[in-house]
């Protein structure tokens, strides 16, 4: 636009000279004529006689005067002093004069009209193409402004050069803000870490699943969570703690590669996500099963007493976010009451789990304080007569509708909630409770000790106090631990045994018999009792191999001074092949079922 303007400027300017031209050049013709037309009228002046009458008018004469000045005035005052007084002088008469300006006057007007109205048509055509051009310029440049596609190609202008220049420039700045506006994007969806997807990236796709408008598509999500973090942090500091969730993602990734289309997430300091296609069951017992392995190897590799634990859950369209994530961290919570590094899976919710955490925090708290747990005792059957009684206690937790919440429930939820230690002492004393009550001599009672007491100093340091506040009472207690909690965390497990040992209470390994391993931790631990696993029991018939091996377990035990008990006891026949192995005891619904405290004191005095 800028470049037209002097060109329109030149225009005017020209225009108006070739105006001033056509009006000043034929008025020179006709002043030159007029200049001819007075020198001819002096020449016959001076040829005329004194004699002679000047009054005549000569050719080109307006008005004559002698003696006697014309008057002043000028009537072709556009001639100047040529269309004024003349004077002349004739022996000894002074003549006066006045040009006759009409044919001068005509003859500039017939030249310059019509040359000046041709100026100004010619100017004013080229003026107002010139402003047309400039006009369909000025939209061309806007246009290409605004979309440099609409240039021309091949074009030398070099204000549309320029232009195209300029959105070119202005297209690679955009390219590279754009490429700065991903990279950004990609970093706020992405954990520095272990760079996986973080938990805005995991909420996002967690939402597109659930809103698919296919309601039948079907996606799974695993939640790993590297339990032993804070204990790594604080003891062999952060720098391990990193490496050591490094390590973690390394395995979930590496079971999940062949899972089409899955993707991981840290969603937490300690939470590691997986979303992926397909129905949960099958995927869960693959993928369970491979990290549980994993998990124990990294375990055992690193002298640890956990790496982490599983919890699995379905996704269905429709399903509220917050509803999908409850069932996971129950999952979660589910496992974490198991042994190490073990996996659980959560399908649907049920009216207990779908309350809030504050409504079971606050349930929790009343059970605490109102002392809402029931507790119930399952007698095992002694062949020996010599031998105490043994009686396994079971806790139970009453709900608001007169029933009870699944015990697997409840302690998901403590263990989720950090409350599993309070619940923990709570039970204990509410046995010492009925124990030192109910008075029932020649009688041992079992403590079933969780997971989580292993993983609290504090918890040791408490039971140590209470034990030894009343010694009598200790001596009729035996803590049960899980085989496959021990065979995990041997170091802590070794602990507690001696801790319960030495202040008079007795050790019970229960779900004994997985494996050969059994045998290793028999001899490490040395537990005053041995609980046969029911699943031992319930194949025991049919498997010749599981009798020899029970036939092992029961006179390896015996040497060592340690009683065997059998769990899961249901038929006659099993009883009598377990009692012709010289087993100690046997236990489960064939002998009786749980039942509170007086009901045990009414089949005890029978």
């Amino acid at each position: 636009m800028r470049e037209t303007r002097p060109f329109g400027q030149a225009l005017l300017l020209s225009g108006f000279i070739i105006t001033l031209l056509s009006i000043l050049l034929p008025w020179w013709i006709s002043y030159s004529a007029l200049q001819y037309q007075e020198q001819q009228i002096d020449d016959r002046l001076t040829q005329l006689t004194a004699v002679e009458s000047p009054a005549i008018l000569l050719p080109g004469m307006a008005e004559l005067s002698t003696e006697q000045p014309l008057a002043a005035d000028n009537p072709a005052w556009w001639f100047g002093q040529m269309a004024g007084n003349h004077q002349r002088i004739m022996g000894q008469t002074t003549v006066f004069y006045r040009l006759d300006t009409r044919p001068a006057t005509m003859r500039w007007l017939q030249l310059s009209a019509p040359l000046t109205l041709t100026t100004l048509l010619i100017f004013t055509a080229l003026y107002r193409r010139n402003r047309k051009e400039d006009e369909t310029k000025t939209h061309y440049f806007k246009s290409l402004l605004l979309d440099p596609d609409v240039g021309h190609i091949g074009s030398s202008d070099p204000i549309e050069l320029g232009i195209i220049g300029l959105h070119r420039s202005y297209g690679s700045q955009i390219e590279d803000l754009q490429q700065q506006l991903d990279v950004a994007q990609q970093q706020s969806y992405q954990d520095s870490l272990t760079n996986l997807g973080n938990r805005h990236a995991f909420r996002r796709d967690l939402d597109l699943i659930l809103n698919d408008e296919n309601k039948l598509a079907i996606a799974s999500l695993m939640m790993v969570r590297a339990s032993t973090l804070q204990n790594i942090n604080i003891q062999r500091g952060f720098q391990a703690g990193d490496q050591y969730l490094q390590d973690i993602v390394r395995l979930v990734r590496k079971a999940i590669l062949p899972v089409l289309g899955a993707r991981a997430y840290r969603i937490s300091g300690t939470d590691i996500a997986v979303l992926a296609k397909g129905q949960c069951e099958p995927l869960a017992e693959r993928l369970g099963t491979q990290l549980n392995q994993e998990l124990y190897h990294y375990q055992h590799i690193h002298e640890l007493d956990c790496a982490g634990y599983i919890g699995f859950t379905q996704l269905l369209p429709g399903q509220a976010a917050e509803q999908v994530l409850s069932r996971a961290d129950l999952a979660l919570a589910q496992s974490q009451t198991n042994e190490p590094n073990s996996w659980s899976l959560v399908l649907k919710n049920n009216d207990d789990e779908d309350m809030g955490e504050s409504q079971w925090r606050q349930r929790l708290h009343s059970m605490l304080s109102e002392d809402k747990i029931l507790l119930q005792a399952q007698p095992a059957q002694i062949r020996r007569s010599n031998m105490p009684g043994y009686n396994e206690i079971f806790t139970r937790f009453p709900n608001e509708q007169g029933g009870t919440y699944p015990a697997t429930t409840v302690f998901a939820m403590l263990q989720r909630l950090n409350m599993s230690m309070l619940f923990e002492q709570k039970i204990i004393e509410m046995i010492l409770q009925q124990i030192e009550r109910k008075a029932l001599p020649g009688q041992r009672w079992a403590i079933n000790l969780t997971p989580a007491s292993l993983q609290q100093n504090s918890f040791f340091i408490w039971l140590e106090r209470v034990l030894l506040r009343n010694r009598e009472t200790s001596a009729s207690l035996v803590f049960e631990l899980d085989e496959q909690v021990l065979q995990h965390q041997r170091v802590t497990g070794k602990r507690l045994m001696e801790l319960i040992r030495r202040c008079g209470a007795r050790s019970a390994v229960s779900r004994f018999g997985h494996g050969y391993g059994s045998f290793r931790l028999l001899k490490e631990l040395k537990p005053d009792y041995i609980k046969l696993d029911g699943d031992l029991v319930r194949q025991l018939e049919e498997d010749s191999t599981n009798q020899q091996f029970v036939r092992m377990v029961v006179d390896l035990a015996q040497r060592l001074g340690c009683h065997v008990i059998a769990e899961g006891v249901e038929t006659v026949e099993q009883k009598q092949l377990l009692e012709s192995m010289h087993i100690d005891g046997i236990q489960g619904y064939l002998v009786a079922k749980p039942a509170d405290f007086h009901t045990f004191k009414v089949r005890a005095a029978i």
